[in-house]
């Protein structure tokens, strides 16, 4: 019995079907059990929050010239033996989730990240570790000095507006957070295994469609949940869904994966390669990388 099939959700593969499923106005992100996050919501305050969501993400389009020389400076660092993961794609994720925050993020921060999407019951079961992670990041941000012009600071003044209520802004900066983060950091990690497995440079778009970091979305029906797979090519979260920060996601990948490009052009070997075992996120838990000469 997979992990779907444990917690009662069907699954629907094939690029038609998934597609209809996705459009599909007899499905919805919605649960039912009236949550704050705009993740997990369909209609009018969907529609509200994630307007408030998609103004932070524009702060980072065109990509800032800063958060560029970071990412520069944290691949150029790379030693001849490095992480995939450690070494490379979670510090450059980690600096853009700060930079559409506008606040500085610690490892601390980033493990309770990552560990509120150890599986599929963080948000709405019994995943108690999760959970609390989630909650201490939302304690966190809520206490944190939002600098102006901060995605913070805007993510404040939308409540003071009445743009979102106390819990909206209680639970979505973690959602921010997330969503800049997990799918970037899994990516950025396949990827890289990618160029140096010996893949030859196509596009960040080829890659990211290859790699398909989230493989399957949550939707609710009539008849229980269902898991849409997005394997065959479909972009993540086609329909109203439709993620608002692809944008600027491709051009983080553009920027560090270049960068990586030049760093492994001398041949490499890599070792010790461990994936993730989440059911949703492809990703790698660690891959060891030798740099030649």
């Amino acid at each position: 019995m997979d992990e779907f099939e444990w917690h009662g959700i069907a699954v629907v593969e094939g690029r038609d079907a998934a597609a209809r499923a996705l459009r599909s106005p007899e499905l919805t992100s919605d649960p039912g059990l009236g949550s704050p996050s705009v993740l997990l919501r369909d209609g009018d305050g969907h529609t509200r929050v994630r307007g408030v969501l998609r103004e932070i993400i524009a702060g980072l389009e065109p990509f800032p010239d800063p958060v560029r020389a970071e990412i520069i400076a944290v691949v150029g660092a790379l030693g001849a033996s490095f992480d995939l993961v450690h070494d490379f794609a979670r510090p450059v994720a980690g600096l853009v989730t700060a930079a559409v925050l506008g606040v500085p993020l610690d490892g601390v921060f980033l493990d309770h990240l990552e560990a509120t999407t150890a599986n599929l019951d963080v948000f709405g079961g019994t995943d108690r570790p999760g959970q609390a992670s989630a909650f201490r990041l939302s304690v966190q941000l809520g206490r944190a000095p939002a600098e102006p012009g901060s995605g913070l600071a805007a993510l404040r003044a939308a409540h003071a507006a009445g743009r979102l209520d106390d819990d909206e802004l209680a639970i979505n900066p973690v959602v921010l957070a997330h969503a800049a983060y997990e799918n970037s950091l899994n990516f950025l990690a396949c990827a890289g295994l990618s160029l140096a497995s010996g893949a030859a440079w196509t596009s960040v778009r080829g890659l990211a469609a290859e790699i398909c970091p989230a493989r399957y979305v949550l939707r609710f029906g009539s008849e229980g949940p269902v898991a849409i797979s997005l394997t065959d090519g479909l972009p993540f979260g086609l329909g109203r869904h439709a993620c608002p920060g692809s944008g600027v996601a491709l051009a983080e990948g553009e920027i560090a994966l270049r960068e990586l490009a030049d760093v492994l052009a001398g041949g490499c070997r890599v070792e010790d390669v461990r994936w993730k075992t989440h059911p949703v996120f492809r990703g790698l838990a660690s891959a060891r990388v030798l740099v030649s000469g």
